[in-house]
């Protein structure tokens, strides 16, 4: 992985505080610097969205200066951790002989598109064209969206890539006219619309939205980006419109690495989201600390998926006796041992531990030691046992992975570069 791409998710530069401030100025808002008068709207806004209010009622109740100097830098990380494996594939990609084409599907301010085309940047050797179409029924959010890219513009020292905007007010409906591209984006739509519905219904009404649009709008090589937040409601209602597509057989590249259905559904109560140690920057801190908001780390959860059947599992060595997973817990520390909670490519959910007494210093080891110490959520692994050798013991010969869920102290982990 080149350095520039281990920089695809990370938050707005300072100089980005100049734009927001300069959008809110527009509006007559108070700056990002009037913490005082602007926490109340963030607030709001935060108790809106907990709400779990949808479409037209939460734009009512939520202030938009609160969106812009706070939501906005706040989510453009997660448009970028969304697309990062498909960049870090090669399965999307930007060159000066092409234009890379997106549609962001309730834009609102257009972060994700953003995020998208950083994440973009950081993985090109050369600045990437980019031409965006916003659509959002909120035809303030979009206008403010493109305020926000004129004061891009105006300030090059940011050094921020460049987007040929366009934007439509509609709303979202399957059948909408729209261009071919290669990116479409749903960001945090999805868990506003028809809240009101049996969730079965629902989670098949939006599967059939996701369907036309794949069908429709995405090119051959593109993908579909879903992007929600990680509350746990919301996400679950994620993962069973994923297992709806998947039944009609739409190929997930990822998070998933398996076509088989979601079994983190089958326990109640759970979920699978990211968590990227991406925090907001530093002028937004204040903010959030007056209203009570956590500025620490990105969560959200998301769903990619495309329509030439390239998979993120296909991207890993598959020989030998290995085992392709995907960490949907955080590192669990108990006496002796350190658990996590994964998918594999198999679609089973597995706890797994590594035993304290097989940690290393030395040797190989150690980098396996290293390796587990370090797990989050979200991060891809493959564990390859390496003790193979002919005459030993028929537990080494096994895999790296005992039917109890144990690590083998001689398995190899590797923690995909894309991830860290």
């Amino acid at each position: 992985m080149s350095p520039t791409l281990a920089r695809a998710v990370r938050p707005l530069e300072d100089a980005w505080q100049e734009v927001i401030d300069a959008v809110l100025k527009r509006r007559g808002a108070p700056s990002t610097k009037d913490v005082q008068k602007l926490a109340p709207r963030l607030v709001e806004l935060s108790h809106a969205y907990n709400a779990g209010l949808a479409g037209d009622a939460a734009r009512v109740r939520v202030p938009l200066d609160a969106r812009i100097a706070f939501s906005f830098a706040r989510d453009v990380p997660k448009g970028a951790g969304a697309v990062r494996e498909l960049i870090g594939t090669g399965a999307l990609a930007a060159s000066a002989d092409r234009v890379v084409r997106i549609v962001d599907l309730g834009a609102g301010l257009g972060a994700m598109t953003w995020g998208i085309a950083r994440a973009l940047a950081a993985g090109s050797a050369a600045p990437p064209r980019i031409e965006a179409l916003l659509v959002d029924e909120d035809g303030d959010a979009l206008a403010a969206a493109e305020s926000i890219a004129r004061e891009v513009t105006a300030h090059p020292d940011l050094n921020a890539p460049a987007i040929r905007m366009q934007t439509r007010k509609e709303r979202i409906a399957p059948g909408m006219k729209l261009p071919e591209a290669d990116v479409v984006v749903l960001g945090q739509v999805l868990s506003e619309l028809d809240v009101a519905m049996d969730p079965r219904e629902r989670a098949s009404k939006h599967a059939a939205l996701v369907s036309d649009l794949l069908a429709r709008v995405v090119a051959p090589d593109g993908a579909l980006v879903i992007v929600e937040p990680a509350l746990r409601e919301r996400t679950r209602h994620l993962h069973a419109v994923r297992d709806v597509l998947v039944a009609a057989g739409t190929t997930v590249f990822a998070p998933c690495l398996h076509a088989s259905g979601c079994p983190v559904l089958a326990t109640d109560g759970d979920w699978c989201h990211e968590d990227l140690p991406v925090d907001l920057p530093a002028w937004v801190v204040p903010l959030a600390r007056a209203a009570g908001l956590r500025w620490q780390r990105v969560t959200f959860s998301h769903l990619v998926l495309r329509r030439d059947d390239r998979r993120l599992v296909d991207e890993l060595t598959r020989t030998g006796p290995r085992v392709h997973l995907r960490v949907i817990s955080e590192l669990m520390r108990t006496k002796g041992k350190a658990e996590v909670f994964a998918c594999t490519a198999e679609g089973a959910r597995l706890r797994l531990r590594r035993l304290d007494r097989d940690a290393s210093d030395t040797g190989p080891g150690a980098a396996a030691t290293t390796a587990w110490s370090a797990l989050g959520r979200g991060d891809v692994v493959t564990l390859t046992q390496a003790d193979q050798t002919e005459g030993r013991d028929a537990a080494a010969t096994r895999g790296p992975i005992d039917e109890r869920g144990r690590v083998s102290g001689t398995a190899q982990i590797d923690v995909w570069p894309i991830r860290k």
